[in-house]
């Protein structure tokens, strides 16, 4: 049953801690699911990941809490661009509600709350959805993203 955030009292960030490694590694692997992708990755496989993003691949990653209780994550990072004045970008690399938590709102508050929080005045941000998850596509399409590029893939085949 969605969530109907006009009764939530707060809506919380806060960077993850080592301590949380291992939940969000489960909600990672129903995030792989839930949009489609082909990620093989374990459990303790995406909780060494999440070890590596902070510790060696400079990403942020943030507990989205509902009243205290986590109802969500994102991971998120500051990478080079060429093409912006400021010579960066924000790269989202995982914006996850979970699965009880999602139909009422909570993600777009989540985003706004992330937006606000986490990034300055001017920052453009990109993020990559999968062809297979169409629902995150209209949720990004819902919150102001645009379509910038177009990654195709092709599997090599030799006969």
């Amino acid at each position: 049953m969605p969530t109907d955030i006009s009764t939530v009292e707060t809506l919380d960030i806060r960077p993850a801690t080592d301590a949380d490694f291992a939940l969000l590694a489960r909600m990672n692997r129903e995030l792989i699911e839930d949009e489609g992708h082909r990620n093989p990755m374990t459990i303790a496989q995406l909780e060494a990941r999440f070890r590596r993003f902070v510790s060696e691949d400079g990403y942020s990653v943030d507990l989205l809490l509902l009243d205290g209780e986590i109802a969500g994550y994102t991971t998120h990072r500051y990478e080079p661009d060429n093409a912006e004045p400021r010579g960066r970008r924000v790269f989202v690399r995982q914006f996850y509600i979970a699965r009880g938590k999602r139909g009422g709102g909570l993600g777009r508050r989540a985003l706004e709350r992330l937006i606000h929080t986490r990034f300055a005045e001017g920052d453009r941000v990109f993020l990559d959805v999968m062809e297979t998850n169409p629902g995150g596509k209209a949720f990004w399409a819902r919150t102001g993203f645009t379509p910038y590029s177009t990654t195709m893939e092709r599997v090599v085949r030799k006969s």
